[in-house]
């Protein structure tokens, strides 16, 4: 194809316009089969390390749903784009890359494949005005995005790029940005070279080329081509060169993500893989690398360091030592030092060069995976709010991590905090983590007429009321409130009564897997005996215990928040709120209802049910909702650590102009009461449950909150 060849109607261009062929051709195949030997290599190699450690699993499971994520996660960037400025600069760099890449495969496929085989050019007219007009534009998207990453890390230097302003810039980020940059700055500087020679007038479609070939006004036809092969060689250059260097840096994310994407779990979110034979197992959690599942290993790998986890995570930015990308990144590099590497081994020198006895030649010991890599506070700090898993665009399962290291800490060395010790041994040996006698547990009920299953067990729904509901002063409020709703609108339920039992999710979450399972069991021996089907609970832990845990040992049941039944009896007319009530109201998101079981809209539906009031948000809501500081077990642990998780939670509610913070939690409810404690609101902003507001509303009861709740 010649320049000449075309009029107008039959716009197109030479493919390989300036450059000798077939001569520079083979030259471009040899060093093309070279940048793919090395890439291949540098693949080959990884994946000999990933599989060098780690336990099986299997993640192949449902493929067509796991294909469908991948498509969500990497070629709609679903998660990359809900954090809009950092999503909008990575979209720019990979959908600029993606059409860049597809636009050098039509180059190649006429000029190597339809020209000569079928004497067909499709390069040309309004098709290849267009596409000129998008390979501009996608390439100027490039590089506004890649303008973009050096601005984050160098200029503003964003937090989450770094470790309490620390940036942890490497050589490798700077060489793959400045990479890609000069990759689209030298296809533009050809371009332009190009259109200056030949100039046809359509070329103004190619608007980058054309406005920068405007510059080359003074350059002699005979220099601009000269200057037109070195810097097309160049660009050849700089583009094999990344293909090569991709399995050698971060661009490995380019495969890596994409199949963490795939191989992520397809459990339910925030489900915890349990101990399945506690007699026959070798191991109690993870307390040596190797114990991680291959996928959890490379899981690690796998993280891009963008800090998305770290943006949201109540702890970090609380002032604990604790940042889930830190955590991340330290098992990835413990790993690094540990993994038998294919090139350690062709340029190792043999052992026979090593005198026998030499104590130079002794390998210094590994490092405790547990307590030297990951630090005891970061490990403890940890609320299992699922921030980091729901945020992460690569799809890193930080949380099962650390219940499974706490695990190892728990019931191998049985080395955990005072705190959890006690609650431990109360849910042992009263079922409750407050050590408050068992025979108590249905006292709250006594006046309220409500029936146990043992005295009528053909009831719809098991009420379960959970430890919170029993025990703790400020939760058995709640309890009363929600049975009275029950009741308003003829539910038909009962409870357990003393024969109701810890639900377990806190011995779980602090790694006392062996505690929860003996829990677990004994509630679902009991369930199971009345043949309950449908239970309702108040506390979203155990509400997501029963319907996530339970049923690896065989607690199968229809699950209910008590947010869903209200909003439901609310919407069917069942229940009727006359009363009005005044003041500004927030809810705030319980992790374990919110993130965890993606309950948003029940609610805040019972919210906007109530007269009288004004609903606003905080800053942090729904999935980027900040925790409490209660999950994870943290509710029994004391926070010595940085400013105190509830409290900063409190002040988001404050700068939200709120005079009540409304709950779905039992646990959120004493942290957001002390919350406002701590900022010195007692007078003018209050805590309380949706189902205390609710019973407000019916005019059934004025519920005052105790002046103080039970200790914890």
């Amino acid at each position: 194809m010649k320049t000449n060849e075309f009029g107008i109607g039959m716009e197109g261009r030479e493919v390989f316009w300036n450059i000798p062929l077939p001569s520079f051709e083979i030259i471009l195949f040899a060093l093309t089969f070279v940048a793919l030997a090395i890439f291949a290599y540098g693949v080959y190699r990884r994946w000999q390390m990933w599989k060098a450690m780690g336990k099986p699993e299997m993640r192949l499971d449902d493929i067509a749903q796991r294909t469908k994520t991948v498509l969500a996660e990497v070629f709609l960037q679903r998660k990359v784009l809900k954090d809009p400025y950092p999503g909008i600069m990575h979209a720019l760099i990979f959908f600029g890359f993606f059409v860049l890449i597809f636009g050098a495969a039509f180059d190649a496929g006429q000029h190597h494949i339809t020209e000569p085989l079928l004497s067909w050019t499709f390069l040309k007219g309004n098709f290849y005005l267009i596409f000129s007009f998008l390979l501009d534009l996608f390439g100027l998207f490039v590089l506004i995005g890649v303008i973009i990453a050096l601005d984050r890390r160098f200029v503003e230097k964003a937090d989450r790029l770094g470790y309490r302003g620390t940036m942890d810039t490497t050589p490798d980020d700077v060489i793959t940005l400045l990479l890609i940059g000069a990759i689209i700055v030298t296809g533009f500087i050809v371009e332009a070279l190009r259109i200056h020679v030949t100039n046809p007038p359509w070329e103004y479609w190619s608007f980058v080329g054309w406005i920068l070939s405007a510059t080359l006004t003074g350059v002699s036809h005979d220099t601009a081509k000269v200057l037109h092969q070195v810097s097309w060689w160049i660009h050849a250059f700089l583009a094999l060169g990344f293909i090569a260097y991709i399995p050698y840096s971060r661009l490995l994310h380019i495969i890596t993500t994409p199949a963490n994407h795939f191989l992520q779990t397809s459990k339910p979110t925030g489900y915890i893989e349990p101990i399945r034979d506690f007699e026959n197992a070798e191991a109690f959690g993870v307390g040596q690398l190797e114990e991680f599942t291959w996928k959890q290993i490379f899981d690690s790998d796998a993280c891009t360091r963008c800090g998305r986890c770290q943006d949201g995570c109540p702890a970090y930015l609380t002032g604990k030592p604790l940042s889930p990308k830190k955590l991340v990144q330290d098992i990835k590099t413990y790993w690094l030092e540990q993994v038998p590497d294919p090139l350690k081994k062709l340029f190792a020198s043999k052992p026979a060069d090593k005198a026998e006895g030499d104590a130079s030649a002794e390998e210094a010991p590994a490092k405790a995976l547990v307590g030297e890599v990951i630090d005891l506070h970061e490990l403890w700090a940890c609320t299992n709010c699922m921030y980091c898993m729901e945020h992460c665009s690569a799809s890193v399962e930080h949380v099962p991590k650390v219940i499974d290291m706490r695990r190892y800490k728990v019931l191998t060395e049985a080395d955990f905090p005072a705190e959890l010790q006690l609650s431990c041994r109360n849910m042992e040996n009263n079922s409750n983590p407050w050590g408050i006698g068992a025979h108590t547990r249905a006292d709250w009920a006594k006046e309220l007429g409500v029936k146990t299953l043992a005295e009528d067990p053909n009831v719809e729904y098991l009420f379960y009321v959970g430890c919170s509901g029993s025990f703790d002063d400020r939760g058995k409020k709640i309890s009363t409130a929600f049975a009275k709703i029950l009741q308003e609108a003829g539910v038909s339920f009962g409870i357990l009564g003393t024969e109701e039992g810890c639900c377990g999710d806190s011995a779980m979450r602090c790694g006392n897997e062996y505690l929860f399972q003996t829990l677990a069991q004994t509630n679902i021996e009991v369930m199971n005996g009345y043949g309950v089907k449908k239970v309702i609970a108040i506390c979203p832990h155990g509400y997501n215990a029963l319907k996530k845990d339970y049923p690896n040992f065989g607690g199968n049941f229809e699950v209910y928040h008590h947010t869903e039944i209200i909003a439901k009896l609310i919407a069917e007319g069942k229940i009727r709120l006359p009363e009005s009530l005044r003041g500004t109201f927030v809810y705030h998101d319980s992790c374990f209802l919110g993130r965890y079981n993606k309950i948003y809209d029940a609610p805040r539906q019972i919210l906007k049910s109530i007269r009288g009031i004004n609903v606003v948000e905080m800053e942090r809501t729904l999935d980027k909702s900040f925790c409490c500081g209660a999950g994870g077990a943290r509710m029994w642990m004391e926070e010595d650590i940085g400013e105190r998780i509830n409290n900063a939670r409190t002040k988001q509610a404050i700068d939200a102009g709120a005079d009540t913070i409304a709950v779905g939690c039992p646990f959120c409810l004493t942290m957001m009461s002390d919350g406002i404690k701590d900022n010195n609101k007692e007078e003018t902003m209050q805590a309380w449950d949706l189902a205390e507001l609710v019973v407000k509303a019916m005019g059934k009861e004025d519920i005052k909150p105790p002046v103080d709740a039970c200790a914890v």
